[in-house]
Order: structure tokens, then sequence, then C-alpha cells
């Protein structure tokens, strides 16, 4: 029998016991999410440095109130009170320009009412009086906007009929703003007309810059982008792939919103290949972005990492606020070819996870490839890899190398090419099968199990493995042929 800590040559007289905790451990940890965007010049956090906030109003203080990020880790926490929160701040780039929307006032009222205005989801009542003329009322709409607080995601200012809104932050963000009126049926003032010009027009969004050096060593397992312009989507898609390989080893799921239509969806998504990147399609419901992109990620975040391969379908994406006309069979099933993801809206506007895909859609040749389909797949096999390095590390650390047990005596801290692969065997059918239920197959798994003493590195066992993942449910298909007369059998 070996020690670790009582020495071979000792002759003093005692009872020497030491204690030895590295097979105790039963792992777990409380898993890191990083929410990326941007903040406002009164947030205190410096830009490109990842923060750890302590809670939403943290978040405020750090970000700026009614910045990107301080919106995003409401919505956030709103969902998920267990992960710990970190903010990735940007600033607004300095050549950037803000979006602009206006509201007109092409006919006053004829009779005392109240508009119901709605910015980005956020509720702005103006009492309108049919003695004012259209100055007076788009004066009146805009002191309401800005009365509404800083949670509303614009500044506005009235001149003449015309209220012109201007988004907070500078850059493309500010297009995916909503202006809606009567968002819940409310009733117009008699008379009144609004034109309304949607937000747009917002450019020069904040360089991703070197995310390897900006995060660190630091492992985040999900992350939350509010900024999803292009650029900012190939840098971290090439970050997530750093992360996910060796060395590093400590890979992330990513979630993002994009708000638009159809044809817009379709040629955001096309335009991408990612496995680790899950992207919202919106449509055109009041949501920001960024907001959506939050939220997507809370709903998913837990659990998915309670259990990667369950299915996602009809987890509640709380505060979002959706059409019913979004859930069309034709459009959604189009976009899931097109790497865009989908939510389902209730009869109340409630919204809900339909299906949660990855970007990934085809080999570098181009041809069609479903390996990383849901963005399942790619959690799991994380997981599977995780769960298989620490318990290498476990059992196999400080020990020695040999090819077979050719007869040493019990005790001895030897490891063997049966030894790796009874592990590895026991870890599948006992833990990611019988516990976990993440895997099938383990005749399989355990007849192409492959475990070699390296030739040139005898430090060194190789193995190749093939595990059988097990899949989220979403479809049911079945042929019902009826009878009228009962058959002979």
């Amino acid at each position: 029998m070996n020690f670790s800590e009582v020495p071979e040559a000792l002759r003093y007289p005692g009872a020497y016991i030491e204690i030895d905790g590295s097979q105790a451990g039963l792992g777990g940890d409380l898993p890191q999410v990083l929410l990326v965007g941007q903040k406002l010049p009164t947030g205190t956090a410096p830009v490109g440095e990842p923060v750890r906030i302590s809670g939403v109003e943290d978040a405020k203080k750090k970000a700026g109130p009614g910045s990107m990020l301080a919106q995003m880790a409401a919505r956030y926490r709103n969902i998920d009170p267990t992960f710990d929160i970190w903010l990735l701040p940007y600033a607004d780039n300095a050549a950037g320009v803000a979006a602009t929307g206006t509201i007109t006032v092409s006919a006053p009222a004829s009779a005392n009412g109240t508009l119901a205005l709605y910015i980005a989801q956020r509720s702005i009542s103006v009492g309108v009086d049919k003695t004012q003329t259209a100055a007076q009322l788009a004066t009146a709409i805009a002191q309401a906007v800005t009365a509404a607080g800083i949670d509303v995601p614009v500044l506005a200012a009235a001149q003449g009929g015309v209220v012109t809104l201007t988004a907070r932050h500078k850059g493309s963000c500010g297009n995916s703003i909503d202006i809606s009126l009567s968002l819940y049926g409310e009733d117009m003032p008699d008379g009144l007309v609004l034109d309304i010009a949607a937000m747009a027009n917002g450019t020069g969004d904040p360089l991703p810059g070197d995310l390897a050096q900006m995060v660190g060593q630091r492992w985040f397992r999900y992350m939350a982008i509010g900024i999803n312009d292009g650029a900012t989507m190939a840098a971290w898609h090439a970050e997530s792939q750093r992360r996910y390989k060796v060395p590093v080893q400590a890979g992330f799921r990513a979630f993002t919103a994009f708000r638009g239509d159809y044809e817009a969806a379709t040629e955001y998504g096309e335009a991408k290949n990612y496995e680790h990147i899950c992207a919202l399609w919106l449509g055109l419901t009041p949501n920001t972005s960024w907001e959506a992109a939050a939220t997507v990620a809370a709903a998913a975040a837990s659990p998915m990492y309670n259990n990667p391969v369950k299915s996602l379908e009809g987890t509640a994406l709380p505060g979002m606020v959706g059409h019913v006309g979004y859930n069309d069979f034709t459009l959604g099933n189009s976009l899931l070819y097109k790497g865009m993801s989908l939510m389902e809206v209730g009869t109340d506007g409630s919204c809900y996870i339909k299906r949660l895909i990855s970007m990934y859609q085809t080999r570098s040749d181009g041809s069609a490839d479903d390996a990383y389909l849901d963005i399942n797949t790619a959690e799991v096999m994380e997981r599977i890899r995780y769960e298989q390095r620490m318990a290498a590390i476990k059992r196999f650390r400080g020990t020695v190398a040999a090819k077979t047990n050719e007869g040493y005596r019990p005790g001895l801290p030897i490891t063997t090419e049966d030894s790796v692969k009874a592990l590895l065997l026991s870890l599948y059918q006992n833990v990611l099968m019988a516990q976990y239920g993440w895997v099938q197959e383990y005749s399989y798994y355990k007849s192409t199990l492959i475990v070699e003493q390296d030739s040139k590195n005898p430090s060194r066992f190789n193995f190749k493995d093939d595990p059988v993942v097990n899949s989220p449910f979403y479809i049911l298909a079945g042929r019902s042929s009826f009878r009228k007369a009962v058959p002979a059998y």
C-alpha cells in the first residue's frame, strides 16, 4: 500500500493516519453567464473587461441606467435567480449613428381620450385633449416619453407636429426598437391619426476586439449576445470554436435574437454557420433584440444545465409579447432550415420556446449537415467530455502508467489500458446513461471503445469512443388507416 503523507522511513512510535479526499468529491459547480452588450457613459464598469454583478441595481451602476446591458441583466435575473451573472461592456462606437423614428400627428383628436403608446414594449400613456393642435399634441407625446423614465430606450423631441425618437445607443441595435399604438387593443381617441416611421438608420456597432484576451480564462457556460451585427457574431463564433476545442475545452452556448421579417431573417441566418450560437427569430414583435437575447438565454440555461438532452419546447419566455400571426408553419419550418430558432406565441401574446437550434447548417464544402442542428448536441458532448475529464483526473492523477496488469500487488497506483477502459465503461453505463439519461446503446459503446497506451509516449493513453447521445423529443408522426367494416382476424 502506498502513502502520500506517512513516510516509509518511520520508527517513531504512534498512530499515523492520513486522510485522502481525492475520491470523495461529487463535482458540480455554479455556472457563470456572460451578458454581452453596450453600456452608457454613466456606467462605472471599464470597457472590454468582464465584471461580475450582484444584481440588477449593480448592473445599472456598472453599465448605466437605461443601458442595453442593464436591461439585459434585468430580463435575465427575472427568470434565473441562480447562476452568476457577468457583464462584458462595450462603449458605443464613436463613429456610430443612433437610429431614429418619428411619430407624426396627421390629424388631431376630435374628442378627449388617452393615447396608448408603446416603445420597446414600455407603456406610455398620453392624455389627449380635443382642443390640442398637432404641434401641442406632439409636444405632449415627447414629454410623456421623457417622463416615462430612462428605461425607455429612446430620447424624444417635438418640432411642429412631429415627434422624433432617437435611440439612446448608437449602432444597429436601435433599429430593433418597436413603436406601437394600442398594443393590447386600447381605444384610440376619436379622430386622432398618427403616422409612425419605424426606427431605422442606426449604424456603427462597437468593434468586437480580441475576445480571447478580453474574456480570459474564466469559463462562461452560457452567453447572451445583445450586439448581433455580422462582425460581432463572426468574432464570437471564432471564439466559441477556440474554447470548445483542445486545449481550452471550456466552450459555451450563446444566444442572440433577431428582429425582422421573414426575408430579413432568412438573409441573416443563411449567412452564418455557427454550431455554438442560437439566434431566436422574433418576427416583428415589440421586444428589443437585446432583451429577447437575455430572456431566451435565461430560459434555456438552467434547464439545459440540468439536462442537456431534454426538449426545451414550451419553456416560457417571461416578459416577451408576440403576435399570434407569428405562428406560421410554412415560414417557421423554412427558417429552421436556415439556422434560425423559433418561439411560439400564445393566444394572449405570451411567448414560449418552440425549438432552439444552432446556426450550423453546412460542412466546409457547402453540403447540408445537421450534426449540430439542436443546440443541445454541442452542449451534451461538452458535458460528456467534462465528466470524462473529471473522472480521469480523479482516478488517475499521480499514478504510474503500464500497458497491462502483470501481477502488481493491490494498492499500487498503476494505470493500465484495462483500468482506463473500465473507467470509461463504468462512467458511460452508470453515470451518463443510468443516472443522467444522456446516452444510450451501452453494448455498442462497449464494443467500439478502443484504449491504447501510446507507443511513442508511454506516459500517455489514447482512447477512441463512440457515444450514442439522446436527442430532445420534438416530433410524433403517425399514419392512421380507418375501416368501416370489422375485418376478419
